[in-house]
């Protein structure tokens, strides 16, 4: 594994040539949705983060990462990663996305930036996209959307990874969830 991809993308990557990444309990290999997959409107329950307190003594930082992993499919887990920027210094939703864009193409070497453009989640908020793609390794082209939404003076940076199969396949089911992200400011 290069050394030049980051920690946290490593799981995106780790596979054998020729080989499926190893399944978790409860999670499908099928390389075409199916009966168990999130259908055209995303099912079940909603997702609400933040469900326990803790006190953060002085000098802590807030820095959490929400991943909700789905399925394991063409050799990538598939997630969705939330990023929570809570000390904003950008004004407007295109600056905090120009930010964000930046910040991802000085950590991944070779990126590149394919599309970008003014969005609206199912709520009628507005977000940003951008869709980009990268090789993490020789052989290994992978499809990175990222969703950016500023709301209630915090910065939302929503992520998800395909490959070329999988873009086409679970790739709309994945954006119709990122597009259902519902900002909240927590009460209290």
């Amino acid at each position: 594994m290069s050394p030049e991809v980051p920690e946290y993308y490593r799981h995106l990557v780790e596979k054998k040539p020729g080989q499926e990444a190893p399944a978790k309990p409860g999670t499908s290999q099928r390389a075409k949705p199916g009966p168990g997959d999130v259908p055209a409107k995303a099912a079940g329950a909603p997702y609400v983060a933040d469900s326990f307190t803790l006190p953060l003594p002085e000098g802590w930082t807030d820095r959490t990462i929400f991943t909700l992993t789905g399925p394991v499919t063409d050799g990538v887990q598939h997630n969705i990663t939330v990023n929570i920027d809570r000390e904003v210094v950008a004004d407007t939703l295109p600056d905090f996305a120009a930010l964000q864009i930046q910040s991802l193409e000085n950590q991944l070497r070779g990126i590149r930036l394919l599309k970008e453009e003014k969005v609206l989640l199912a709520n009628g908020t507005p977000a940003y996209r951008a869709i980009f793609v990268w090789y993490p390794v020789e052989d290994v082209r992978l499809y990175q959307e990222q969703l950016y939404v500023l709301e209630g003076g915090l910065g939302y940076t929503l992520t998800a990874s395909f490959t070329k199969k999988t873009r086409k396949t679970i790739g709309p089911a994945i954006e119709r969830i990122m597009l259902s992200f519902e900002p909240k400011r927590p009460a209290g």
